[in-house]
C-alpha cells in the first residue's frame, strides 16, 4: 500500500509527477477496463435490442458467472488459509447460513423479500466497488487525506447518486414496486424524491470538498469519479428496471474481472515458488485464463438455454440469485480494507508504491 505519510514527505516535484500519472496500471488498461468500461459493453446492450441472444444473454452471463466465480480464487491463497480459519464463522458458516435463509424464503413462498434485498444489496455492492476503485486512484495519485474527508465526501456522493438513479424507474420493477404498494401507493414517489434530495446534498458536499482540496484532482481520479457518479445512468434511458440493471452490471463485471486479474498477476504472475499453482498459471498466462473464464461463463449460458427449452427456468433463476447473493456477501469480507490482513495482502499489489517513481 502506498503509505500516505511517506507520500506527503516526498519532494513537491515527485508528488506532482505521481499526481500526473496516478493510473492503477496504465492509461490504456484503466481507460478501457475501468473508467470507460460501459462503452466496452455497449455491443451486448445493442444485441438486446436487436434480439441476438447469443451475444446479449450469452455475453452477459459469461461476464456475470466469470465474475461471480472469480471470487472463489481468494480461497486458494495460502496466506488466507489461517486468516479464514480464525474467521471461520464469517468465511464458511456465513455462506451456509445465507443459503439456508434463502431456501427458507423460497420454501415458505414469502413474496418480494429476496428480490427486494437483491435489488438494494446489488445497488450498494456496485456503488461500493466504485468507491473502492476511486480510493485506489487517490492512493495512486499520492493524495494525502489523513482525516478521510475526500474519501467520505466522494463515497457518500457515489452511493447516494447511484441509489437515486437505480430508483428512477422503480415502478417497472415488479417485486420492489409491489412491496412499496403494500405500504402506500405513493411510496415509490416519496422514496424517489427523498433519494434525489439526499443525492443533491451529498453532491454539494462533494463539490465543497473538491473546492477546498489542497491537492489538484488528477486526470485518472477525475475521470473515474465522473464515471462512478454516472455509472447507474442506464436506469435513465431504459424503461424496464430489470434490463437497466443488466446493462449497468455489465461494466461492473468487467471492472471486477480486470482488478482481480491485475491483482493476481502482480501477486503471483512473477512468483517462482510459494504461490498456488493454479493461480500462478492463470495469472501469468492469459492464453489459459481466458478459455477457463469462457468455459465457466458460457456454460451458464447453455444452462440458461436448456432450462428455457425444457421449462425449468425456475431452477436457473434460483441458482443465479443464490450465486449473486453469496458473491455480495463474500466480497464484503474479501475486500474489507478495514482488516489489516486485507490491507497487507491486497493493497500493495493494486497501488503502485511512490518509491518506484523517480523525481
Amino acid at each position: 500500500m502506498a503509505n500516505i505519510k511517506a507520500v506527503a514527505d516526498f519532494p513537491g516535484r515527485a508528488r506532482a509527477r505521481i499526481a500526473r500519472a496516478g493510473w492503477i496500471h496504465s492509461a490504456l488498461f484503466d481507460g478501457l477496463l475501468l473508467i470507460f468500461a460501459p462503452l466496452l459493453t455497449l455491443p451486448i446492450i445493442v444485441a438486446i435490442y436487436f434480439n441476438i441472444p447469443l451475444l446479449a444473454i450469452g455475453g452477459g452471463l459469461t461476464l456475470a458467472f466469470s465474475h461471480y466465480f472469480s471470487t472463489i480464487s481468494f480461497y486458494f491463497w495460502r496466506e488466507n488459509h489461517q486468516y479464514h480459519r480464525t474467521r471461520w464463522i464469517a468465511f464458511f458458516l456465513g455462506p451456509a447460513i445465507l443459503a439456508g435463509l434463502y431456501f427458507l424464503l423460497l420454501g415458505f413462498e414469502i413474496p418480494y423479500v429476496i428480490q427486494f434485498v437483491l435489488f438494494f444489496w446489488n445497488t450498494f455492492h456496485v456503488s461500493r466497488q466504485n468507491c473502492g476503485i476511486l480510493g485506489l486512484y487517490r492512493s495512486a495519485g499520492g493524495v494525502a487525506d489523513p482525516e478521510q474527508q475526500q474519501r467520505h465526501a466522494a463515497n457518500r456522493a457515489i452511493i447516494a447518486t447511484s441509489t437515486f438513479l437505480a430508483l428512477w424507474n422503480i415502478d417497472t420493477h415488479k417485486e420492489v414496486s409491489a412491496l412499496f404498494a403494500l405500504l402506500s401507493n405513493d411510496l415509490s414517489l416519496v422514496v424517489r424524491i427523498a433519494t434525489s434530495i439526499i443525492a443533491a446534498y451529498y453532491l454539494m458536499r462533494l463539490g465543497i470538498a473538491l473546492v477546498w482540496r489542497k491537492q489538484p484532482l488528477g486526470t485518472p481520479e477525475a475521470l473515474f469519479l465522473g464515471s462512478s457518479l454516472l455509472f447507474f445512468w442506464p436506469y435513465l434511458y431504459i424503461k424496464d428496471s430489470g434490463v437497466a440493471t443488466f446493462a449497468m452490471l455489465l461494466p461492473h463485471y468487467v471492472q471486477y474481472l480486470a482488478l482481480v486479474w491485475l491483482l493476481h498477476r502482480r501477486k503471483f504472475g512473477g512468483a517462482s515458488e510459494g504461490a498456488p499453482r493454479v493461480l500462478l498459471r492463470m495469472s501469468g498466462k492469459l492464453i489459459l485464463l481466458v478459455p477457463v473464464l469462457f468455459v465457466v461463463g458460457f456454460g451458464s449460458y447453455e444452462f440458461w438455454k436448456i432450462s428455457h427449452e425444457f421449462g425449468f427456468e425456475w431452477h436457473f433463476e434460483t441458482l443465479y440469485l443464490l450465486v449473486a447473493l453469496e458473491h455480495f456477501y463474500l466480497d464484503g469480507l474479501i475486500w474489507s480494507f478495514r482488516r489489516p490482513h486485507v490491507r497487507q495482502t491486497i493493497l500493495p499489489f493494486l497501488v503502485r508504491r511512490p518509491a518506484r517513481i523517480s523525481a
